[in-house]
């Protein structure tokens, strides 16, 4: 018998949390598919055909459409919006335990933060500066900011987003409360659809 295949799917508020949450999402999938026993296949994350930005009716509906071909369905908000997760699960309860919510408690660019190491070399100080251990960058008052001073006037955050979302440490992310929660949650539904 064959490797079951793990599919997922991600909803964000916009390109930007996409470009980054993407490819770590894969990491942290494969690096959770070490406490299998049986072992699992997956292909990587799709994105959502709808930021969840937009009007609710349309994001339940998406998400609606994408639980019948997918065994877990990621949302993204910011911690302001928190409240359309729930209201997004409750519209689908029959599948609520299958929606996990990935929500920073500030924005999604101040986990971009966490991991020095992975900035520009000379700005990254400008980060080290205010950021001394990874569960500080949630009380950065404006992540945006403080990436677009770390990369300096040549910021593309296409490729800069998605090359964080590769390389950042998941040891260091995990030390991020917020970070650490979404894991548990996701290994959580992972082990309630027996793929650990």
């Amino acid at each position: 018998m064959g490797l079951r295949y793990l599919s997922l799917a991600l909803l964000t508020e916009g390109l930007s949390d996409q470009w980054f949450l993407l490819p770590l999402i894969d990491r942290q999938v494969e690096a959770l598919e070490s406490e299998s026993a049986s072992g699992f296949d997956f292909g990587g994350t799709a994105p959502g055909g709808c930021f969840t930005v937009a009007p609710r009716e349309q994001v339940v509906q998406e998400v609606e459409m994408l639980l019948d071909h997918m065994d877990i369905v990621i949302i993204h908000h910011d911690h302001n919006e928190r409240g359309k997760i729930d209201s997004v699960r409750e519209r689908l309860s029959h599948a609520a335990d299958r929606i996990i919510g990935i929500v920073p408690v500030r924005e999604t660019e101040a986990w971009m933060l966490a991991d020095h190491t992975t900035l520009p070399a000379g700005p990254a100080s400008v980060v080290q500066g205010f950021v001394r251990s990874p569960r500080e960058v949630e009380k950065v008052v404006d992540p945006k900011k403080a990436l677009a001073e770390a990369f300096g006037p040549r910021h593309r955050p296409e490729y800069d987003f998605d090359r964080l979302g590769q390389r950042a440490s998941l040891r260091v992310l995990g030390q991020i409360p917020a970070y650490d929660r979404w894991v548990g949650d996701l290994r959580t539904a992972m082990e309630r659809l027996r793929f650990l």
